[in-house]
C-alpha cells in the first residue's frame, strides 16, 4: 500500500508541475523536459507515468471513466445518474477550481484544438464502454449507443462552457444548461 501511495503522490506532483507550467506558458510552449525538471524527476520517469504531453492534461481520465461507469448503467435512470455524476465531478466546487486553474484541463481544452480533439477521443472511448453497460442493462444496441454518446456530449459541452466562462458568476448558467441538456435526452430513455 505504501508503494502505491508513493506512486500516486509522484504522479500528482508531476501533473501539478505540468499544470503550473501550462498555466504560465501555455500548453504548446511547454516541453516534457521542462515538466520533468519542474517536478524534480528524470524525463524517463515522467514518460513512465505520462506517455504523452496530452496525458498530463487528462491525468484524471481514469477517475473520470471509473466514477461515471460506477453510477451509470446499473439499472438506475441513466440521465439522473449522469446528471448527479456531472454535478459532483465537474460542477459545484470542482467548477470553481477549474475556473481558477489556468493550467487545468478545462481551461486548456478551451484554448487548444489538439486538446479538444483529445477530449473528444477520450469521451468517445468512454461512450463505447458506457454503451456496452447500458446494453447489458436492457437497452437495444442502437439505443444504448445513442444514449451513451448523448450523455458524454453533455459532459463535453459542459467542459467547453466552463472553459469559456470568464468568472465564477457563469457557473450557475453552465449548470442550468447542463441540466436542461440532460432533460432533453429523456426521450432516449426506455420506459
Amino acid at each position: 500500500m505504501l508503494r502505491e501511495e508513493k506512486k500516486a503522490r509522484a504522479r500528482a506532483a508531476m501533473a501539478d508541475a505540468a499544470a503550473a507550467l501550462f498555466g504560465e506558458h501555455g500548453y504548446d510552449a511547454v516541453a516534457m523536459t521542462q515538466v520533468a525538471r519542474a517536478a524534480g524527476v528524470s524525463e524517463q520517469t515522467l514518460y513512465n507515468y505520462f506517455p504523452t504531453k496530452e496525458s498530463l492534461v487528462f491525468d484524471q481520465a481514469e477517475a473520470f471513466e471509473a466514477s461515471l461507469l460506477a453510477v451509470v448503467g446499473d439499472g438506475e435512470d441513466p440521465i439522473g445518474a449522469s446528471r448527479r455524476w456531472l454535478e459532483a465531478f465537474l460542477l459545484g466546487r470542482a467548477a470553481h477550481r477549474a475556473l481558477e486553474s489556468p493550467g487545468g484541463m478545462v481551461r486548456l481544452v478551451a484554448g487548444s484544438d489538439t486538446l479538444r480533439r483529445g477530449l473528444l477521443d477520450l469521451t468517445h472511448r468512454v461512450a463505447g464502454t458506457l454503451a456496452g453497460r447500458l446494453h447489458r442493462a436492457g437497452y437495444a444496441p442502437a439505443a444504448a449507443t445513442a444514449l451513451a454518446d448523448a450523455l458524454l456530449a453533455v459532459f463535453v459541452r459542459t467542459v467547453e462552457d466552463l472553459g469559456a466562462a470568464s468568472n465564477r458568476r457563469a457557473i450557475p448558467a453552465v449548470t442550468r444548461r447542463a441540466r436542461e441538456a440532460f432533460e432533453a435526452l429523456r426521450p432516449l430513455v426506455r420506459s
